[in-house]
This record gives C-alpha cells, structure tokens and sequence, in this order.
C-alpha cells in the first residue's frame, strides 16, 4: 500500500486536486472537508491531509511515502526528504510564490545593509529567516509568528518575512518588500526509505510521470500543418522538435500534413516562420496531456536533491 500527505486547508490544496484530477489521479473522498481519501491508480493510494508545514515531518519520518507540499516548508523543516519533482503553480498564478522580507513603508532602510542590529522580524519561518541573516551578517530577534504576520508591526516586530504572491497584501498593510529572499513552488516529496525501495520508488516515480504530463500539457498545443510537397525541406526545419508526419491530404495528395507539440511561449514566431516557410495553414488545438513512455527511472528533473 503506498501511502500520500497532500495539503489541506491552505492556497495549495485546491491546486492541488485540479492537477491531481487533471493527471486522472482523482482523490475520491467522502466530502471536502474530510482529511481521508484515496486514488486507484496501481493498487490503492491511501491519502491523507495536513497542514503543508506538518508533511515534510510525515514523510521524513516514513509514516508517508510521499506528499506533496511547498518548498519553502522542506526548507524550514531542514527535512531529509528526497525531492522529486517541483511544479511551477500558485494559488493565483501559475508561477513560483516568494519569500520576501518586509518593512513598514516609511521604515529608512532601502537595503539589507541599511538595517540595525536587533531587529525585531515576525515571520512564521524562522529557520530561513535565521539562515538569512545569519548569511547577511546582521544579528535580529525573530519573532514567531503564527498567521497575520503583517499584524505583528509595530507592537511586536520592527519588520517580517512573509510569503508574496501579488503583494497586494504587504501594500495594503503598509508594507514593502525590502528583499526576497527566496522563490518557491510545490515538490513532491518523499521518504528515503520509500525513495529506495525498488517497487515503491517506482509506483511514486509513474505518479508522478502523470501529473507531470498534466502539469505540463497547458502549456504546450497541438499544431497540424498542411504543407506543399515543395515548400516541405523548408517548412521541417520550422516545426517544433519530435515533431512526425501524419499522411497526406484527402483531396490534394502534394499535400502533407504535419503535427507537433508547440510551447505556447514563442507561439506566434514558430507560427510566423512555418507560415513564411511556405505552409498552407497551421491548426491550433488545445493539450490536456501527453505521456512519454521512458523508464521511470530516467524521468526528467527526477531525485533533484534539494
């Protein structure tokens, strides 16, 4: 039985699930506010949900296989976890969120070097925050925060470090970024012993392959271009790489029909030069996801380290 931590009750979790069900790794539970579920997918996937501060513990104590949380909680737990995987979405965007430090708008410091020993800085993270000015050479109390940290100035903190995703938040309590001081996205987790184990790490390892598929599938289309016999040496260079040919065209058989999976970054340069190659036309049509077939083993960004 393989054994799965995913986040509750934060920013991650409604993310979470969409990728998971997008991946037709759907999470079957009784309601939404229950903290057990399961996923057939291999033989059952027992899940369970917690705090995304509390799963880098579950997994390095092996009471989980693997989970799913943020980066900046492996980082402030010091886990010894394996990182396998990290995914590039937020609550709002589909981008990394930051770790930022912040003082109030008025505050004269306009650098880290501006600010004066013992500072008092609120944060719910104080490993980094410690880690953090300790390599900056400046010598602050932290504060531990346990939510609305912004709250915490001027009674209790001088300054904070808090997690960004807009910053709209900091600006409407006064607040500005003074630094940030790291960027950090969702990862998949697991525990060494399961990592090792040969049948387990490979079960985890084909998870993943899965939400990797639907992770990246948004942002890549299917593009099928139909293109003269003459104008194909010109147009082949100009498709996206692993492209292949689908056959010819119904009516016009000096036609050929091409397909490709195209980033959506760069979309219409791509489109411009195959068009100007001498294609007829270029089709767009929407990816939801595309599995590769490659031992699991070998899966790209696969035991990362962290």
């Amino acid at each position: 039985m393989l054994s799965l931590a995913l986040p509750k009750g934060t920013s991650l979790e409604e993310r979470t699930l969409d990728l998971f069900a997008r991946a037709g790794l759907e999470v079957k539970r009784p309601s939404g506010r229950s903290y057990r579920g399961r996923i057939e997918y291999g033989g059952p996937i027992q899940v369970a949900f917690y705090k995304p501060r509390e799963i880098p513990f579950v997994v390095e104590s092996g009471a989980f296989d693997f989970g799913l949380t943020g980066a900046d909680w492996v980082e402030e737990a010091d886990a010894k976890v394996e990182v396998l995987q990290s995914f590039n979405y937020a609550k709002l965007t589909n981008g990394p969120w930051r770790i930022v430090l912040a003082v109030p708008l008025e505050h004269e410091a306009q650098q880290i070097a501006d600010l004066k020993r013992g500072l008092r800085v609120a944060s719910e993270y104080v490993g980094i925050g410690q880690r953090f000015f300790r390599d900056a050479g400046l010598s602050v109390e932290m504060v531990h925060s346990y939510g609305a940290t912004e709250a915490k100035i001027p009674e209790l903190a001088d300054a904070v470090i808090d997690v960004v995703e807009t910053g709209s938040s900091l600006q409407h309590n006064g607040l500005r970024i003074l630094q940030t001081i790291r960027t950090c996205t969702p990862q998949i987790i697991a525990s060494p012993a399961s990592a090792a184990d040969e049948a387990k790490g490979d079960r985890i390892l084909k998870v993943i392959r899965m939400l990797n598929s639907a992770h990246s599938g948004p942002a890549r289309i299917l593009m099928t271009v139909r293109v003269p016999a003459e104008r194909l040496p010109a147009v082949v260079p100009c498709m996206p790489v692993g492209s292949w040919r689908v056959g010819v065209d119904l009516v016009d058989t000096d036609v050929s029909v091409l397909q490709g999976l195209a980033p959506r970054k760069g979309l219409p340069e791509m489109m411009d030069a195959i068009l100007e190659a001498g294609a007829l036309e270029v089709a767009e049509s929407d990816v939801l996801k595309t599995v590769p077939n490659y031992p699991e083993r070998d899966m790209p960004n696969n035991r990362s380290g962290r």
